[in-house]
């Protein structure tokens, strides 16, 4: 009975935590998705894996973002998370960032698609 009635707290405690921290802080996701032109998914992988962690290196509110592809359809999609909408925004005008962008202009086969979403739950 012990066992179980410890368990119980943690998981009611835990539950708490994690239910307060989420409405405490905000976080955006914001996706990106770019046809590209057939065979070049790996130059651009290789070319964001060089970038990338330079440009937002400095961008406090930058949190992580991952790279995918949809290889039948050579789409592109990266997906970030940042802790603001503004902040990403801010970003995403800034001369560093479009001069990047150059770099990854020569590869696609489309305009980028940009979506960006507020996060209201996760597990």
């Amino acid at each position: 009975m012990k066992k179980s009635f410890l368990f119980i707290a943690f998981f009611a405690l835990f539950s708490c935590t994690n239910e307060n921290t989420l409405h405490s802080s905000e976080k955006y996701i914001v996706e990106t998705s770019v046809k590209v032109k057939a065979g070049t998914t790996q130059n651009v992988l290789d070319l964001f894996k060089r970038t990338n962690p330079l440009l937002v290196e400095n961008e406090s509110d930058w949190l992580k973002a991952s790279f995918a592809t949809d290889e039948e359809k050579s789409l592109v999609i990266v997906r970030a998370e940042w802790k603001s909408k503004e902040a990403y925004i801010n970003f995403s005008v800034s001369d560093r960032f479009s001069q990047t962008m150059q770099d990854f202009r020569k590869y696609f086969d489309g305009r980028p698609e940009v979506h960006i979403s507020k996060v209201l739950f996760e597990m």
